[in-house]
């Protein structure tokens, strides 16, 4: 979707004066409360942005900001649900015999300044695999329910109207798994002061899973400002992690520019409030542009442009893009057809169904997705040219 730079400036400026407890700036007159509204939701970060426009005398009887106060009310509750719900699991999960490795928003959230400005869809905690049984005992008991037909490195339990939890087998899919980087995870924790069974990486670590996560939204569909917020949150409130542990790590990765790109747009939006400098004003445009979980249209271009670097054949590229798009692995297809859920010998047939059924329903869009594997623009690919420092 068209982004408004005004619009989104803004936002990113309330957000920036908000963190660093400064004087939130007047609203432009260019720019409606519904829009503003529409874009901080987009990013996940509706609730700190209101807290940020209560310290402007705006119109409260306007029904706009009436939604949006409902909004960021629901936010607050859930927020302080998931951090209860948080604690229970905390206790109930050791006590089966379940250890735990919470990460990301699990200890983030609450370093922010109120607990509803990191807002979050679940709560991630890494488990044995030899413990997924005895923890799936547990979240039934406590009243979750398993979700079906969920991705491979983890379980996902929901309990409504605001739980959701992802029990992880490993901290990255395989895909990702950095050639074992996590195969040693449990013995860098160290457990954490009154929960003996939950356990918890050191900054510096917990950084550097931050940024291996953050990776793997970019390269799939893209990503939104609070994550870059997160970059800052956390450099924020470790001021002095190993920076020559950081940096040996990241080397060993294939990090050390994409961090650096990172932190970079992440200090310039909430810390600085200098200009994005040119260097990075095609990521910028990108991260704007994505929204919390990315977009389906970055989602397709960064798998095409996956498939063309990594075969550095246009024709090669172009044939196993389209495969990719026929052959869909089992999780996407259970989506699509949810009797796979109960009886996966069928995906073969499915697969056949799946492109016969379309030249019949929809046959337009069936002929430009076939018509969109074989473009090739320039233009496209240099908006993600600063994907092309990041190896492995």
């Amino acid at each position: 979707m068209p982004i408004n730079n005004q619009c989104a400036d803004y936002c990113i400026a309330v957000i920036r004066a908000v963190m660093r407890e400064r004087e939130v700036p007047a609203m432009p007159q260019d720019i409606s409360l519904q829009e503003l509204f529409d874009f901080a939701k987009m990013h996940s970060v509706e609730a700190l942005v209101y807290h940020g426009l209560c310290e402007l005398e705006l119109n409260t009887d306007d029904s706009v900001w009436m939604d949006w106060e409902k909004r960021a009310n629901m936010l607050l509750t859930q927020s302080i649900v998931q951090l209860a719900e948080r604690d229970i699991l905390f206790e109930a999960l050791p006590a089966a015999g379940v250890r735990l490795l919470p990460v990301k928003g699990c200890w983030l959230k609450e370093q922010y300044p109120d607990i509803d400005y990191r807002q979050m869809s679940d709560l991630d905690m890494l488990i044995h695999p030899e413990d997924a049984e005895k923890a799936e005992a547990v979240m039934l008991e406590l009243g979750y329910e398993k979700e079906e037909g969920g991705a491979e490195n983890h379980d996902g339990y929901s309990k409504p109207p605001y739980m959701g939890v992802e029990l992880h087998l490993s901290l990255l899919p395989e895909e990702y798994d950095f050639e074992g980087y996590y195969d040693t995870v449990w013995e860098r924790a160290v457990s954490v002061e009154g929960y003996p069974a939950v356990y918890r990486l050191k900054p510096e670590d917990e950084y550097i899973f931050y940024l291996l996560h953050l990776r793997k939204h970019v390269l799939f569909a893209g990503t939104g400002i609070k994550s870059y917020l997160d970059s800052a949150v956390y450099r924020m409130i470790y001021p002095n992690m190993d920076d020559a542990y950081l940096l040996r790590e990241y080397e060993k990765l294939g990090l050390t520019e994409f961090v650096s790109r990172v932190e970079a747009l992440a200090d310039c939006w909430f810390v600085s409030g200098v200009a994005v400098p040119q260097s990075l004003e095609n990521m910028a445009n990108n991260v704007l542009c994505a929204g919390t979980y990315g977009t389906e249209t970055q989602r397709e271009i960064l798998t095409k442009r996956g498939f063309w670097t990594r075969y550095r054949n246009p024709t090669v590229g172009k044939l196993m893009y389209l495969l990719s798009c026929l052959f869909l692995p089992l999780e996407a297809m259970q989506e699509l057809y949810p009797v796979l859920k109960k009886v996966s010998v069928l995906l073969p047939v499915m697969w056949i169904w799946r492109p016969v059924a379309k030249m019949f329903t929809d046959p337009k869009a069936l002929k430009n997705r076939v018509q969109r594997a074989h473009e090739e623009s320039e233009e496209v690919w240099s908006e993600y040219d600063w994907l092309d420092t990041q190896s492995k």
